[in-house]
Parts: C-alpha cells; sequence; structure tokens
C-alpha cells in the first residue's frame, strides 16, 4: 500500500546526517592514504565489527521480521565490497567513488517509490536528491575516460552504486522492523557490524594471503581503528536517520560525503580542487536545501 506522505527529517536530523557524512568522508581518506586500498578497507570494517561487539550485550536481538532485511544488507554490503574493488581496478578513485556514490540517492528515490515502503517525495525534495546526485556525478567527469577499459571504471561504479541502493532499502525497512523498542534498533545495527566485518576480512585473506594481510593489518591499525570507529557511527546514524525519515532524504544528505572527501583531499593530500568542482558543491549545497 502507498503512503501518500513526504517523510522529511527534522533540522537536529539532518544535522546529524551531515555530520555523518563528514564522519563517512573522513574514513574513505583514512583507507585512501595507505597502500592499500582492500586491506585498509578490510580493517577499517573489521575493527568496525570489533567496536560493534560490545554493543550486542546491551543492546536487545532485533524482531524476527528484520532478520531477512539484515541479511540482504550483508549480502549487498559484500557485493558493493567486490564491485568498488573491481572498479577501482579499472579506474581513478575520483572517477569511480562519485560514480558509485552519486548515482545512489536517484536509484534510492526510485526504488523506494516502486518498492516498500512505497514513499513520495514531494517536487522540491526529489529536485533536491537530483541536485545532489548531479553535482556528485559531475565530479567524475573531470577526466575523459580513455583507454582499453573506458567502460570499466562506469559500469563496475553503476553496480556499486546499485549495491549502496540495495542495502539502503534493506537497512531501512530492517530498522523499522526492528521492533518498537529502540534497543532492539540499535541491536540491529550492532548486528549488522558484527555480522558484516568477517565477510570482508575474509575475502582480504583469501584475496591477499593469511601473511601479507596480517602483516599489513599490524603495521596500520592505529589508522584502521579511526576509520571503523568513524565507519560505525556514520552508517549507525543513516539508519537510525531512516527509522523517520524518507530513504531518498537521508541517502542524499548522507552521499555529500563525496563533496567532504574532495574537499579534505585538497586541504589534506593537497590535491588539485579544479574550478569545475565549485559548481559540483554549490550544486550539492542548493539540493540540501531544497531538501529541508
Amino acid at each position: 500500500m502507498v503512503r501518500p506522505i513526504m517523510m522529511t527529517l527534522s533540522l537536529s536530523m539532518t544535522l546529524l546526517v551531515l555530520l555523518a557524512a563528514v564522519m563517512h568522508a573522513s574514513w574513505n581518506v583514512l583507507v585512501k592514504i595507505g597502500h592499500d586500498t582492500l586491506l585498509n578497507m578490510g580493517l577499517t570494517m573489521g575493527l568496525a565489527g570489533i567496536i560493534a561487539l560490545p554493543f550486542l550485550f546491551v543492546t536487545e536481538i532485533p524482531a524476527p521480521e528484520s532478520w531477512i532485511y539484515l541479511l540482504g544488507s550483508l549480502l549487498t554490503h559484500l557485493g558493493y565490497y567486490l564491485f568498488l574493488v573491481l572498479a577501482y581496478r579499472h579506474g581513478e578513485l575520483s572517477q569511480v567513488y562519485p560514480i558509485a556514490r552519486g548515482s545512489a540517492p536517484l536509484l534510492v528515490a526510485v526504488s523506494a517509490w516502486i518498492l516498500p515502503p512505497h514513499e513520495i517525495l514531494a517536487g522540491w525534495q526529489m529536485a533536491g536528491v537530483a541536485a545532489i546526485s548531479i553535482g556528485i556525478l559531475s565530479l567524475s567527469v573531470e577526466k575523459p575516460l580513455v583507454g582499453k577499459h573506458k567502460w570499466e571504471p562506469v559500469a563496475f561504479g553503476l553496480m556499486t552504486g546499485i549495491c549502496i541502493m540495495s542495502y539502503t532499502l534493506c537497512d531501512g525497512l530492517g530498522i523499522r522492523h526492528a521492533g518498537p523498542q529502540e534497543a532492539q534498533q540499535f541491536g540491529y545495527i550492532a548486528w549488522l557490524f558484527a555480522l558484516d566485518a568477517p565477510l570482508l576480512v575474509l575475502f582480504c585473506l583469501w584475496r591477499r594471503g593469511v601473511g601479507t594481510a596480517i602483516a599489513y593489518w599490524a603495521k596500520a591499525w592505529k589508522v584502521g581503528l579511526a576509520g571503523g570507529a568513524l565507519s560505525a557511527g556514520a552508517y549507525a546514524i543513516a539508519i537510525f536517520a531512516m527509522k523517520s525519515g524518507a530513504f531518498a532524504h537521508v541517502s542524499a544528505l548522507r552521499e555529500t560525503s563525496v563533496i567532504f572527501a574532495a574537499l579534505m583531499s585538497a586541504f589534506l593530500l593537497k590535491e588539485r580542487f579544479r574550478k569545475r568542482r565549485y559548481a559540483s558543491v554549490s550544486l550539492v549545497a542548493l539540493g540540501a536545501v531544497l531538501l529541508h
């Protein structure tokens, strides 16, 4: 049954989701600093899972109705990691990441309208989602697609965006079906991180070898711990926001992390911030205003 309502986040929750976007950008910059993106991601997510373990004992098990969504999220998160690694193999981060994250809000908006929860956005909210997506996607066209594998970054980037859309829907529905008590809702989030971590860690061990992975992680654990805390906190805020806010609204605000990452790359990593990026930032800012 379609719910003919426009679910708008409160100002306080909007600011929290924007804080989550900054946190998300921060751990991605930490992953980018290292020499091996896959092992950095595995370390970050693995430590995020360890951080979540104590919360399993102070929260409640989510309602059985949410378990199918938890399983769907775990599977699509694994797909997200796989396609992101493939995308980075054929394209640069500055090209692939905006395609993946920029396509997600529009995909979430359309799928959340067609599929459960059948959310309907107001015209200005849809315009806001579109502005944020276009602003983020525009970051990926600063460099032309050249070479033999010119379509691989786009294809794998879009597949990554589809996975982001999928786990966003799963987790949004999961938190709404986790139970009426906040202890159950936070339990859903804790179990998601605790169960997600082993899958990626095992994949890293398989791809890089046990000895290589452990040696790398032993040197980088401090940075990984900071990234894990930021990652867990950022996505926990996003999931909790979807309990009361429209999925597309939360997704669009969360994906502003790409802009924050671009700014951090310019100031912290000394990467060039081209003039075209200012237009992208302006579009994203306009979209955020329209959303609220």
